[in-house]
């Protein structure tokens, strides 16, 4: 049963969607950034406790993590899963690489990208331009250049929605990334995808249904728990709550009708199930901290 609603989730919707629609509760964190220049004969075996992301500069990386072995060369970027022990070594010229160590966070959620097979080889032609921004920012970073940890942060956020285009793009190709019970580095990893799976159908009914006032108990519904087990569950899966998620998704909506200029105010709430604008005004503000009134 697993497997099939595994198969099923990733059949029916593109898993990398929920980053986008989640974008606002996301929170990056960068713990460390510097550029590294290895010798010819260099190797290291260890592990990290965070995300990492290497851009090759110069030469080129073998990586070998299990019993696979990647070869990362100019332009390329590898993305690091937390706590994989791997090797890395080169043996053929001199190597030079950016490196940046980072948390990814939805809610209290620090883990969600465990959920996406996204460790591995990001090849140059995908990430081209983002990377290039990424390495000027790093470049003055490490010289302490003023404003440099913003613009780090502003280019990695930028080099970052690359990669999930990336791997978004060779889902819609039909290549799964989400992974298969047998692929989980472990068994925690296979219970969060379990559990984006089992929520997939909740995520398709909220998307289905914006224009009513949603109900906790009317989602847990849909997957046949009881309302104060969903909420946990939701929570534990995503790291938000099942109303901070619909509420993301409303307020995204209503800035796309906003932008359109073709609803007004009252129009939009009702599309959005607001009981009238003052009330979708009230919560629009909130949310983005301006009124609907001014928001173009």
């Amino acid at each position: 049963m697993m497997r099939q609603n595994i198969e099923s989730y990733t059949a029916e919707k593109n898993p990398l969607d929920i980053l986008n629609d989640l974008s606002e509760h996301i929170t990056i964190k960068i713990n460390s950034c510097r550029s590294a220049v290895q010798n010819k004969g260099w190797i290291e075996s260890k592990y990290h406790n965070d995300y990492d992301i290497w851009y090759i500069l110069s030469g080129e990386v073998y990586i070998k993590i299990g019993s696979s072995i990647y070869t990362a060369r100019q332009g390329d970027v590898f993305f690091f899963y937390p706590k994989i022990p791997y090797t890395a070594y080169n043996d053929k010229v001199d190597c030079k690489f950016v490196y940046i160590h980072f948390d990814f966070c939805i809610g209290n959620n620090s883990r969600i990208l465990n959920d996406f097979n996204l460790s591995g080889v990001i090849p140059a032609e995908a990430v081209k331009k983002e990377a290039l921004l990424f390495k000027e920012a790093c470049m003055e970073f490490e010289q302490n250049f003023p404003m440099s940890s913003l613009s780090l942060k502003g280019s990695f956020t930028v080099l970052l929605s690359a990669i999930f285009r990336y791997y978004s793009n060779l889902f819609n190709n039909h290549k799964n990334i989400i992974k298969k019970e047998n692929d989980c580095n472990n068994s925690h990893e296979c219970k969060n995808v379990a559990k984006l799976a089992v929520l997939q159908p909740v995520f398709q009914y909220v998307e289905n249904n914006l224009e009513k006032s949603l109900k906790n108990d009317e989602l847990a519904a849909v997957v046949n728990m009881s309302e104060k087990y969903f909420i946990s569950y939701f929570k534990s899966a995503l790291g938000i709550t099942p109303g901070s998620y619909i509420t993301q998704l409303k307020m995204n909506k209503a800035r796309e009708y906003l932008y359109q200029e073709k609803y007004s105010i009252k129009e939009i709430a009702n599309l959005l199930g607001y009981s009238d604008q003052y009330t979708f005004s009230k919560a629009f503000k909130k949310y983005f901290n301006v009124p609907p009134s001014k928001f173009i």
